[in-house]
């Protein structure tokens, strides 16, 4: 019962994340599902593509009414990306989970000095950098199927910087992405599905999706950078616990 009740907690705190940021959701979901519900490395970044897809999901849904978001890019840059998705789940079973974890912990302190930086902005002008674009894709794929994240935090500045698009629409647009790229790198993971703890798992993205669903209306009403910074601020904590409790 205690597991179900942690589940709830951790869920309504990666929901929040994505609803009002537009990111960050793996990047608490991860060491929860690890740190606080003990599940391996290999479940938990399963688990993790489930719950942060679903909750992404419920997020771009509860812009659509705002049209806060760019649909049709979002899907584009989601499918540049399904060759990284397919190589990076399929190099999962070869890495022990003390590597995962590690690598994990490296990517979330450069997540925390990437929303520490001022958020990149554009004016709408300029041509597409598709090169870029489809690399930008390629490494996010790698990142969901290696490591179960969803890559908001380098999908943002890759759709503001190299596809033009406003940055009030790119946090909705990054989670039409997240959704496809995590909904997939989950169905390559069929192998661990049997071994998942699924009642907490399903509880975690249950409160997720919830929490997504209600605060993504609150994007438009809080400060954007005292948000990003605080949120940075965590993950480089929970980071350099990873790294301590793992390697120490």
């Amino acid at each position: 019962m205690i597991d179900i009740f942690l589940a709830l907690i951790l869920g309504i705190f990666v929901g929040t994340s994505l609803g009002v940021i537009g990111a960050g959701g793996a990047i608490l979901a991860l060491p929860g599902l690890v740190a606080v519900l003990g599940f391996d490395a290999k479940i938990a970044t399963t688990a993790s593509t489930l719950i942060v897809g679903s909750a992404a999901a419920a997020g771009f849904i509860s812009r659509m009414k705002s049209k806060s978001l760019d649909f049709k890019i979002g899907i584009i840059f989601s499918f540049l990306g399904i060759g990284g998705t397919f190589l990076g789940t399929y190099f999962l079973r070869y890495l022990t989970d003390a590597f995962i974890l590690g690598l994990f912990s490296l990517l979330m302190f450069g997540a925390a000095i990437g929303m520490w930086r001022k958020s990149p902005t554009n004016q709408g002008n300029g041509k597409p950098r598709w090169p870029l674009v489809i690399l930008s894709a390629s490494l996010v794929g790698v990142a969901t199927g290696l490591l179960g994240i969803g890559g908001g935090f380098l999908i943002i500045p890759a759709l503001v910087i190299f596809l033009n698009v406003p940055t009030k629409i790119a946090a909705g647009t990054s989670l039409v992405a997240i959704t496809v790229n995590s909904i997939f790198a989950f169905s390559l993971r069929y192998e661990y599905w049997p071994d998942m703890p699924w009642a907490p798992v399903l509880v975690f993205a249950s409160s997720a999706i919830l929490a997504s669903y209600f605060t993504a209306g609150l994007a438009q009403k809080m400060n954007p950078r005292s948000l990003q910074k605080g949120f940075a601020s965590l993950i480089s904590i929970v980071a350099t616990y990873m790294l301590i409790s793992r390697f120490i």
